[in-house]
């Protein structure tokens, strides 16, 4: 049997981590995750990936479709180190394979949890630290209780995700990247979901460039670490149509409407897209609550005894 395989959810650590590299790199943090699994999901996925973030659906489709097929080469190894750290795109993609692997009970006493220190990606860490990180055997009871944050992840109701963020969990930053998750569905206060409102605010207060708000946000928010092709998407989003909420191009600004929503006199109701397994937008039943710290599926505007959120 081989000795080590490294999965990493994308190439950043290759040729610095030991082993085989396994890269699995499905930013399934964004959009749809529902569909029989492998096919229809890696087809619904690629057509996300690709209207979304740029690539031809067939070149998508074939690299995401490698990439998982990849994963059945772990039962050869006796040592598998999952290089994950406390960022909601990396947690998101770690539950993913944990849904995975926990079909695989042959596995067990072979996975290993590498230890993020919840502030430093592992690519920024100097060689000999990173080399001198030691791995921690990954339970199969957090294997299966990855598998099943997966399951909530992907249900169109969000309360199961919900109530999981509240408990003890042995994966040591999930909890906290599944309540990130959990804000950027539209809030009851404004409908704007937590990233949209960050890019919003910033505009406002007279950030401009792409580059200036991709600084901003991610100093702001490290559990959501909002990639470059995130931020296009999250831009385009905000800036199409006649009911824009920021300006089409840069320098950006924000609209009349855009300026009404933030200053709580109008609610963005978002063109409907999936959020994981909820569905967003005018056909969406599902809103977080900053005044209950959780979802609802109350409308925005009532709380549970009638009063304004």
């Amino acid at each position: 049997m081989p000795g080590t395989a490294s999965i990493r959810c994308g190439d950043d650590l290759r040729g610095r981590v030991p082993g085989e590299y396994f890269c699995l790199a499905d930013p399934v943090c964004q959009g749809p995750v529902h569909g029989e699994f492998p096919a229809e999901y890696v087809s619904r996925r690629a057509g996300f990936v690709a209207a979304h973030y740029g690539g031809g659906v067939a070149a998508v489709r074939a690299r995401l479709a490698a990439e998982y097929e990849a994963l059945r080469g772990l039962a050869g190894f006796d040592r598998i180190l999952l290089w994950f750290e406390h960022d909601l795109w990396d947690q998101a993609v770690l539950i993913r394979l944990l849904s995975l692997l926990a079909d695989w009970p042959a596995l067990a006493g072979r996975i290993f949890l590498m230890p993020a220190d919840g502030v430093r990606p592992f690519p920024l860490l100097p060689q000999e630290e990173l080399e001198a990180l030691m791995p921690e055997p990954l339970p199969w009871s957090a294997v299966e209780a990855g598998a099943e944050a997966w399951r909530a992840f992907a249900d169109p109701d969000p309360t199961a995700l919900d109530r999981l963020t509240r408990r003890a969990l042995p994966l040591p930053h999930l909890a906290r990247a599944m309540r990130r998750h959990l804000q950027d569905l539209p809030w009851v206060t404004d409908g704007l979901g937590l990233t949209e409102r960050m890019v919003m605010q910033g505009v406002a207060e007279g950030v401009r460039t792409e580059a200036a708000l991709l600084a901003r946000i991610r100093e702001a928010d490290t559990v959501f670490h909002v990639t470059d092709l995130i931020l296009r998407d999250l831009l385009a989003r905000l800036s199409t149509g006649t009911r824009r909420l920021i300006s089409r191009d840069p320098p950006y600004a924000v609209t009349p409407r855009g300026a009404a929503i933030l200053a709580g006199e109008a609610r963005y109701v978002s063109a409907p897209r999936f959020h994981a397994g909820v569905i967003v937008g005018p056909g969406g039943g599902w809103w977080w609550s900053p005044r209950a710290a959780g979802v609802t599926d109350l409308p925005p505007g009532r709380g549970a005894m009638g009063l304004p959120f």
